[in-house]
This record gives structure tokens, sequence and C-alpha cells, in this order.
């Protein structure tokens, strides 16, 4: 009976984790999805960068910041005011016309953005079993996937046949109902629902931690590493590429590859779904990698998966810019949209992982939100610097630059792949 009410709670918990991340990521992209739009009622694409640039910002902070609060405040009431605001702040979008105003309240949507992920991590570390981490958080990291599949095509229905507002309105309103039941439905911890004996004792010991440890390590430890810098360059290259292809690539295929607002809402759903299939395969294996890792070995296996992601990213960008037509077939299109997702959203599943494992336990939350900056930090990159370099070389140039970047990170994870990835080395008291 116990083992049923365990089972039982944990599937409610991760289907509410999972349906309101999903909306946190349609909230975070609803923007996106009305570029075009925007566009042709006379926004340019300096100010659409603008827009883009101050939510990513935003995010970028926030998303630090809440790293820190999630070990303040419950895990639940942090997830739901967090998509609370997020829905009021697309809600209310919708009300004004002014440049300046669209740009405050979507920074404000980056702020609100900020809650969401680090109380997953949170509730995922309490709730399920270590040993299945990366699984686990490749498919709750897919409920980004779903949004940006899901989300093109109806926000291009809404939009086609009534307006941008339209769609901003159904999707704050259904956010802000999804939040309200999250507070309810999620529980913060198992000891919170009286199942303490499934609170697994080796917790500490899969993340690598020891009395030891954490009796002198600091997160002066932390930032001392080379390894905690070099993976957050990669994820830093990494993700921007990726808000780059999420935020750029219809607005690309409609107005340089000569492609319909459809074909570009099909390719960036191709890229989405693309982008589920590469986290759960990229979960799945590295966590099969983690298991036949060598005692004493220093390294991490997962790192050697994300390199082969990345290189088929490289190779989806060079066919994209170099190899897309007027011409070009609607599969051949939703192939390489597919190639691209699924190459992306591998690494970005697995670097809050190695983030996490790779320091004692009780720095895994500093160590995450660090990586995690550099990550958001691509994304603002993406945004207003990215729309300039369109504006000087069109978007054709603009993607070949993160073909470039894509490739100068290949050969850094070569170039390091024998580094150490202990961030903090085991020390006594004594040291």
């Amino acid at each position: 009976m116990a083992k049923a009410s365990m089972l039982g709670r944990q599937v409610v918990i991760f289907i509410s984790m999972y349906t309101g991340y999903t909306f946190y990521v349609l909230n975070r992209k609803a923007f996106s999805f009305a570029m075009p739009v925007l566009l042709r009622e006379g926004l340019t694409k300096s100010e659409l960068g603008l827009i883009a640039s101050s939510q990513t910002t935003a995010y970028a902070i926030s998303k630090f910041v809440g790293g820190v609060l999630s070990d303040k405040i419950p895990s639940n009431v942090f997830f739901s005011m967090g998509l609370l605001l997020s829905g009021i702040c697309v809600i209310t979008f919708t009300g004004y016309s002014a440049v300046g105003l669209f740009a405050f309240l979507w920074f404000l949507n980056g702020i609100a953005q900020g809650a969401g992920w680090p109380a997953c991590a949170k509730l995922l570390a309490r709730w399920y079993s270590p040993s299945r981490f990366g699984t686990y958080w490749g498919i709750l990291s897919t409920s980004m996937n779903v949004a940006g599949s899901v989300g093109p095509v109806a926000a291009t229905y809404i939009i086609v046949n009534y307006d941008w507002r339209a769609s901003f309105h159904i999707l704050g309103i259904s956010s802000c109902l999804i939040a309200v039941i999250s507070l309810f439905a999620i529980k913060n911890s198992p000891s919170e629902m009286g199942l303490e004996e499934f609170v697994t004792e080796n917790h500490l010991k899969n993340k690598g931690d020891s009395p030891s440890v954490a009796a002198s390590s600091t997160w002066r430890d932390l930032i001392r590493s080379p390894f905690l810098w070099i993976l957050s360059l990669i994820i830093l290259i990494i993700f921007g590429i990726r808000t780059g292809a999420n935020d750029w690539g219809q607005l690309y295929l409609i107005q340089e590859k000569g492609q319909s607002q459809y074909i570009g809402s099909a390719y960036m759903s191709s890229l989405e779904v693309g982008g589920i299939i590469g986290s759960i395969i990229a979960g799945y294996i590295a966590d099969k990698f983690i298991e036949k890792k060598l005692p004493g070995s220093t390294t991490n296996p997962r790192m050697p998966v994300m390199l082969v992601f990345v290189m088929l990213v490289s190779v989806s960008l060079h066919l994209t810019v170099f190899h897309v037509t007027p011409q070009s077939s609607v599969l051949w299109i939703n192939s390489l949209g597919f190639s691209l997702g699924f190459g992306l959203y591998g690494p970005v599943a697995l670097y809050g992982v190695v983030a996490v494992e790779s320091v004692p336990f009780h720095l895994s939350g500093t160590s995450h939100a660090i990586v995690g900056l550099g990550a958001n930090v691509g994304g603002v990159l993406a945004g207003l610097p990215l729309s300039y370099i369109a504006k000087y070389f069109d978007w054709s140039g603009a993607f070949f630059v993160m073909e470039v970047l894509c490739l100068a990170t290949i050969l850094l994870m070569i170039a390091t792949r024998n580094m150490s990835t202990i961030m903090v080395p085991e020390k006594t008291k004594a040291e």
C-alpha cells in the first residue's frame, strides 16, 4: 500500500511539474511566436531584439537568484507563484503597443521565469532516485520541446484566425489556472506525505559528498575549478544557438528562404520534436555510461555524449544555411529542424546534471546556478546582439556565426576531454 501511495504521488507531482513547466515555456516563447505579425505591424528587427533580450536578461538574473531562493522557499509555492506572475505578464502585455512597455513587461516575465526550473530541480532530487537522475531530468526537460512543438502551430492558428492578442489571452489565463492547481497538487518531499521510508539513505553518497568535503569545501573552492568555467562556456554557446534557432528560425525561413509562415511553424515544431527525443536519449545513454564509469575516474562519461550531440548541431546548421532554398521540400526542411533540435537539446538536458553531480551535494545548487547563468547569458546574446548581426549581414550571416561558434565549441570539448570534471577536490579538515 505504501509503495502504491508513493508511486501515485510521484505520478501526480511529475505530471504537475511537466504541465506547469510546459506553460512556463509557452509564456517565455509567446513573443517569438508572434514576431512575424508584430514585424508586419511596424516593429523593426532591432525593436524585436530589444524586447527578446529584455526577457532573456531578466531570466539570466532570475534563474541564478532562483537557485538560491529555492533553498529558502517551499518548492510548490515557488513554482506556482512564478507561473502565476508569468501568466499575468502575458495577459497585461496585450493592453499596450509601446515598445518600451513591451520590453518592461517582457522583462518582468523573465523575472517570473526564474522560479520554474530551480523548483523542479529540487523536487526531482527529493522525489526520484539519484541513480536515474539524468533520465528523469531529460524527460522533464522535454516539456520545453512540447511547448516549442505545439506552441507555434497553436499560436499561428489563433493569430491567423483571430489576432496575436487572443493567443496571449488564452495562454495567460490558462497559466494562472494551472498555477493554482500546481500549488495544491505538488508536495515538497516524501516526508511531507509521511513517506520517510522512501527517502534514499545513500542520496549524499550518490552525489559524491562526504563529511570531510562538507565540512571544508565552500563556493570559493568551486569557483577555482577550471571545469566549472569550461562547462559554463560550452553551455553559453550551445544555449545561445538554441535560443537563436528558436527565436529567429521561423523568421529566417520566411524572410530569406522564401518559405511560408506555416512551413516556418512546421520547422519549429520539428525542431522541438527532435528535442524531445534528443533529451530523452541523451539522458538515457549518459546514465548507461555513468553505470560503467571506472572507480577512481576523474572525468564525467556524460561529456563525450554531449560532444557527439554538438557535432550533429554543427552539421545541421551548415545544411540549413547552405542547402535550403525557396524550392526546398517541406520534408527536407522539417528533417533539418528535427536534427537540429535533436542535437541541441541533448546537451541542454545534460549540462545541469553534470553541474550537479560534479560537486559535493551542499554545493550542487550553487554549481547549477553558475553554469545556468552562463546558459542564460548565451540566451541574451542570441537576442539583440544576434539581431544586429542580422541587420547588417542578414539572417544567413547570423546563422553562419552560430555555425562557427559551434565548431569552436567542438574543438574546445576535444581539447579538454581529459580534464578532471571534479570541481571540488576532496580534502580533509586538516587541509
